[in-house]
């Protein structure tokens, strides 16, 4: 199977059979595939798209007796003649590997997952079983037999495709599904018509890069909320690994999207990729805003104003941090960079508090003793006093009473303000702080100091809303409102100083890059991150990732980067 689009370990795919069938599908209508054979009673079936190997349906709970005997028999089966391995999930997965070495050996095209309606009430086991195939074998179609419910957190997890087979079970008790099964049921109703729907739905929801967002709209059972919650607590990385570098809006919508990826690499990166500018001399901790980015806000606006009104020019001697839920921290330069909705209601939880108030006292130990003003209220004073109380560090709440932007709260912000002796600043100052907007950007998508590489002080930038960035004569990126391209001779720069974001290759570069071509890369690539296609040292071309670093390197099929410029001579 190719895949075309992650969202988290969830992806669209083709397996190319005759008509191609898009993933995820369904097992039986999209595509067909043999009955359970049998070690016992074996049978050659080659007719299906899908033909399951001969095995021993060995229970969830087998005893390890039973497996011990069971793996010895399976070893004698000739899988040459068969493309699809069933895999049976089981409670003692020390002995996965066993069967890992079996789907290795004879490269199956389709992995069948059993007793996977005996293993979804084992939520932990659930999802090491699923990572555990996904990681192992990209390019195999994971297939299993799962009620329609539970589509979307399984796709979410890495299911390719469904059995549904066993649907029908559900017409002969006159049970139709409705999107609140199994705690509601219609009387009448086609399961598989469901099934499709269902299927329909979770392909819209990764095109527009919403599987998560429809995933924490079905959680009908204890059984959904809880492989979600293991999945969100113990397997972060895998989920964060395979989820998508994306400028469009994330939606928050429940306290489980406080646990999303998203909010992970946010923090992540805030404490790995962000660094205050040199020679400030003030912290402001502001609010956040509905509006994004918020300094188009009209309480931004306001703080801006009475800033100004403050210190004039030397208001680049200050820096802003903005704290929010559930981003926690965000450095004003990364504003163009968190784009997210959430319900704003003036209520902040313990957990939330707790989550921006831990980031911020990180954050904090990045500055020098300066004097630190926050300008907040609420939960955000709620959160600045826990950070304070972390790092030992004194600070100056400004706003007076429950508003931020009342005329009282603005005058103080003002008066506490025009009380700081801020050094004057000169147009090389100035200058240097507008690099540090466009740099701290780039930091964030490559790393700490890919802004310096790829806008050095001998810089140049040429333009006004779109800003090009020229080096020697020689273009090495592009910036506008927080959005980048870097050009090849700009990640040879990067490459060059810190050796990120690169896929190396052996061959000449005449298209995309297709993973079976890919000889390393960087394992901190993500889906859609620029990446630097490089050979023998040189960056020969760039482009956006299909596929994560390390996915890129096991697959062996379907497109790794989609190359947008290829380096000149």
């Amino acid at each position: 199977m190719e895949v075309v689009k992650h969202d988290g370990p969830g992806r669209l795919g083709v397996i190319r059979l005759d008509p191609p069938v898009q993933t995820p599908a369904l097992a039986g209508i999209d595509f067909t595939i043999s009955p359970f054979n049998s070690f016992f009673y074996p049978k050659n079936y080659s007719e299906y798209d899908f033909n399951l190997a001969p095995a021993i349906p060995l229970s969830y709970y087998t005893p390890d007796e039973v497996i011990k005997k069971a793996i010895k028999r399976i070893l004698e089966v000739d899988y040459s003649k068969f493309n699809t391995f069933y895999f049976p999930a089981l409670k003692r997965d020390k002995y996965y590997g066993e069967f890992f070495k079996i789907i290795e050996e004879n490269e199956f095209e389709a992995i069948y997952i059993g007793n996977s309606k005996v293993m979804v009430r084992d939520y932990r086991g659930f999802v090491n079983t699923i990572r555990a195939l996904r990681e192992k074998f990209p390019n195999a179609v994971l297939i299993t037999d799962l009620e329609p419910f539970l589509y979307p957190l399984a796709v979410y997890l890495g299911i390719d495709a469904f059995d549904v087979r066993s649907l029908k079970i559900y017409e002969f008790e006159g049970l139709a599904f409705t999107q609140f099964s199994p705690i509601i049921w219609d009387s009448q109703g086609d399961p598989l018509e469901f099934a499709r729907r269902m299927i329909k739905l979770i392909k819209i929801a990764i095109e527009e890069n919403k599987l998560r967002y429809l995933v924490e709209n079905f959680l009908p059972t204890a059984m959904n909320v809880g492989i979600l919650r293991i999945a969100d607590r113990e397997h972060m990385d895998y989920l964060e690994k395979y989820t998508p570098i994306s400028d469009r809006t994330v939606v928050f919508i429940s306290d489980h999207s406080m646990t999303r990826p998203e909010v992970f690499r946010w923090r992540s990166r805030v404490i790995e990729r962000f660094k205050p500018p040199e020679d400030i001399e003030l912290l402001l901790i502001l609010p956040c805003s509905a509006k994004k980015p918020y300094s188009r806000s009209r309480s931004h606006t306001l703080y801006r104003k009475a800033v100004k009104e403050a210190l004039g020019d030397k208001s680049y001697r200050i820096h802003e941090l903005i704290v929010t839920s559930p981003y926690g921290v965000v450095p004003r330069e990364w504003e163009w960079l968190a784009k997210y909705d959430i319900v704003v209601t003036g209520h902040w939880s313990e957990s939330e508090i707790k989550f921006a108030g831990e980031l911020l006292a990180e954050v904090l130990e990045k500055y020098p003793d300066i004097p630190i003003i926050a300008h907040v209220e609420g939960g955000y004073k709620e959160a600045v006093k826990m950070a304070m109380e972390i790092t030992g560090r004194d600070v100056i709440f400004t706003a007076v009473g429950d508003s931020t932007t009342s005329k009282d709260s603005l005058s103080r912000l003002t008066k506490v303000l025009s009380e700081y002796d801020l050094r004057d600043v000169d147009k090389a100052y100035r200058r240097y702080r507008f690099y540090e907007n466009v740099r701290k950007v780039f930091d964030y998508y490559f790393g700490l100091g890919a802004g310096e590489a790829i806008l050095p002080e001998n810089a140049q930038i040429i333009g006004s809303k779109m800003l090009r960035v020229i080096v020697n004569n020689v273009q090495t990126g592009t910036f506008q409102e927080g959005t980048i391209s870097v050009t090849p001779a700009g990640m040879q720069r990067v490459y060059d100083s810190l050796k990120s974001y690169w896929v190396e290759v052996d061959f000449e570069i005449r298209g995309d890059v297709f993973a079976a071509g890919v000889e390393s890369a960087d394992e901190r690539i993500r889906p859609g991150d620029f990446v630097g296609v490089v050979r023998d040292g040189k960056v020969v071309a760039v482009g956006k990732a299909v596929l994560s670093g390390s996915e890129m390197v096991r697959a062996r099929k379907g497109i790794a980067i989609k190359v947008k410029k290829r380096a000149k001579g």
